[in-house]
Parts: structure tokens; sequence; C-alpha cells
């Protein structure tokens, strides 16, 4: 019994360093054009805007976690929309074909779509925003959710050095036009995110809200890349929330022990997240 599994924990180990490997080097990694990365995801962006808009609005661009899609996005959304800022949803999992048992097995695990590569659908996600006449593109924030999170640093490590995610090429002349503000919610800062904090673009403020609790993306990883960025002189806005955990938004997270709901802490975020935005936004109305 013992040597069956010691062959299937290797043949495992084997499997995750060549994905290691393909991600890091690039070349497990599809390239597409922006044109061609703009199209995959056509189909799994729906833009919202609030029903009292008379003209084009600031709008969010909304980075789901690992798991794809859930009703936490649903719930900011909602509360984005009241506030008066338009929704740009984007379902990056659909638009690789993964599903909810794919995401939780290979996208959670990071055997597929590291933040590095996904950070290639937010140029698409800004390309396909700026077709909406009800959108004002040159007033767009990021937010991201755990996976979501880790992606929005990755572009904002990419956008310093004047570029974007290497699955785009060429590469377009301007990493992230419009974007005015950036936000991850206990967004997941340890190996194998490539950002290291010293390289955020100085011209988008970043805030982050981070868990106490939470043992899936752990805060402390987080700190000590955000205390890089201050030391680099780009400091990051971030909350340490103590006693809340991983998802601790999600009204209907999956059934795990790690990962608790807080109702009070839900709203307490969202209110957040609309006061940054507000700020971000004040003097470019």
């Amino acid at each position: 019994m013992i040597r069956p599994l010691i062959i299937a924990f290797l043949i495992l180990m084997s499997g995750l360093g060549a994905c290691a490997t393909g991600n890091f080097t690039g070349w497990s990694v599809p390239e597409r054009t922006l044109t061609e990365q703009t199209a995959l995801l056509r189909e799994h962006v729906e833009i919202r805007l609030p029903e009292a808009a008379s003209g084009p609005v600031p709008a969010a661009i909304l980075l789901h976690g690992c798991g794809g899609l859930r009703d936490v996005q649903e719930d900011y959304a909602s509360a984005l929309l009241t506030a008066g800022y338009g929704v740009v949803l984007v379902d990056s999992n659909s638009a690789r074909g993964i599903g909810r048992f794919g995401a939780m097995t290979q996208v959670c695990t990071a055997q597929r779509l590291w933040g590095q590569e996904r950070a290639a659908d937010i140029p698409a996600a800004i390309a396909i925003a700026s077709e909406s006449p009800g959108i004002d593109a040159d007033r767009l924030a990021l937010i991201g959710w755990s996976h979501g999170g880790w992606t929005v640093l990755e572009a904002l490590d990419f956008a310093d050095e004047d570029r974007t995610s290497p699955a785009l090429s060429p590469q377009p002349s301007t990493p992230l036009p419009g974007i005015r503000t950036a936000i991850a919610i206990y967004p997941y800062c340890g190996f194998p995110v490539r950002a290291d904090g010293r390289g955020f673009a100085s011209d988008i403020p970043l805030h982050a809200l981070l868990g106490g609790r939470d043992v899936v993306a752990p805060a402390r990883d987080c700190e000590r890349l955000f205390a890089r960025a201050a030391e680099a002189g780009r400091p990051v806005n971030h909350e340490l929330w103590s006693g809340v955990t991983h998802a601790f938004d999600e009204p209907n997270g999956p059934p795990d022990p790690r990962m608790e709901y807080d109702a009070d802490a839900a709203q307490r975020a969202r209110a957040s997240i609309i006061s940054w935005l507000d700020e971000a936004f004040a003097d470019q109305g």
C-alpha cells in the first residue's frame, strides 16, 4: 500500500512542478493578441448601468475568486449600482471553459490560470467596457477577490514596467487605460505571486482588505508585500480586519470551516469600497 501511495505522490508533485515551470517560463501560457483576448472574453463580460444614469458613468471591473462568479459579486454589484457606478462583471473561468469542478480542482490549486496569465483579461475587459456608451472609459476601477486580487496585484506590477501580462502579444500601447484606482479583497499574496510590491504602478492607488483569521490567503503574506511597497515609495492603503476569515463577505460560500460569512463585515466592506471609489472619482466628473 505504501509504495503505490508514494508513486501517486511523486506523480502529483511532478505535475505541479511542470505546471509551475510552465507558468513561470510562459511556455504553457497561451499567447493572444488583445483582439483575440477580447473575443475570448466578450460573451463572458456583463455590463450593468445604474437605472438613473443620464450619461456615461464611472465603472468598476469585478474580478471573481478562483471558484468563479458567486453571490458575493452580485452583492457588490447591487451596492455599486445603487451608488451610481457602472459594473463590469468578468467571468474569467467560463471564458476558458472552466466549470465549478475544474475551478476548485485546477484554478484554486494553482495548477491552471495563474494571476500572471489572468491579468491579460483586464485590458480586454477595459476594451469591452470602452465600447459601451454608458461607461466613462476614463474613470474605471479594478476590484478583485482572492484570486482576482492576485490578478490585480500582477496587473499593477506589470503596469509599472509599462506592460501587461506576457499572455498578450504584441503588448498594448497602454497597459491599463482609464484605471484610476484598484481594490484587492483578501488577495492571495504568497507563492506563486510574481508581484513583490516594489513596482506597483505609482499613478493607480491600491487599497486592500485583509482578514486577520484568513488561513486560505494569509494576511501576513500581503503585509510583507505591502511593507516592501511602502519602502519603495508605493504605499498600499490596507486594512487588517482581525475578526474575519477568507470569503467573509460570501453569503453562500463553500462548506469550508476556514470560511465564515460575516454579514456586518460584508456590509462594511461594501461601504469601504464605495468610499474609495468616491474618493478616486471625486475630481474627475
